[in-house]
């Protein structure tokens, strides 16, 4: 693991140490953080962790989210080996065999139509599920979803934003699916740390 994603994932475990009674695995300290990261975070840690965890993350989920910073380092190409990048990449492909993660692909392609109109842009988003997973994930943030889409892009157009906004309403509006949601969230922190 490059150094920014062992800084960030010593961070993660030293936040979950301090406000998590129960020790828990590096799987389990990512999984809390980028969960307290989501929005709807409460009912995917319902789903996820014990009540203790449960309380506790629910307390503390502003202070446990990952922080942009945190989700750039752990999921960048500088961050993983060559060896975690294909599991990573490996196990996301399964994960999108999913009909919910397709369509919800395929609500965020929409959402970002002009930015994938880029050849670059396009480019990565058709080659990489891991780009593809981080782009899902940036949209489901409660905040900082601009600054997670720019890293997982390299730039979002700022006429995309709009819809990225009517996207992020729309979600709010219908709700998550919590399991699908859940999944990919397991999946990634997993991998992270194998």
């Amino acid at each position: 693991m490059a150094n920014h994603a062992a800084s960030a994932l010593a961070a993660v475990r030293e936040r979950v140490s301090r406000h998590i009674s129960v020790p828990v695995s590096d799987a389990e300290a990512l999984k809390i953080c980028f969960t307290c990261a989501c929005v709807e975070s409460d009912a995917l840690l319902e789903l996820s962790h014990s009540r203790v965890v449960r309380c506790e993350a629910n307390i503390n989920a502003q202070a446990l989210a990952i922080s942009p910073v945190e989700f750039d380092a752990l999921l960048s190409d500088d961050g993983l080996t060559n060896a975690r990048r294909f599991g990573l990449a490996t196990a996301l492909a399964e994960d999108e065999a999913d009909p919910e993660r397709q369509q919800q692909q395929r609500d965020i392609k929409s959402a970002l139509k002009l930015t994938l109109g880029e050849r670059a842009q396009l480019a990565q988003w058709e080659s990489s599920p891991r780009t593809r997973m981080r782009a899902t994930l940036a949209i489901l943030r409660k905040d900082a979803h601009v600054e997670c889409l720019r890293h997982a892009l390299g730039e979002v157009l700022g006429a995309d934003l709009r819809l990225v906004a009517d996207l992020r309403c729309a979600t709010e509006d219908v709700g998550i699916d919590i399991m699908s949601v859940a999944a990919l969230i397991s999946t990634v922190c997993a991998q992270l740390v194998l």
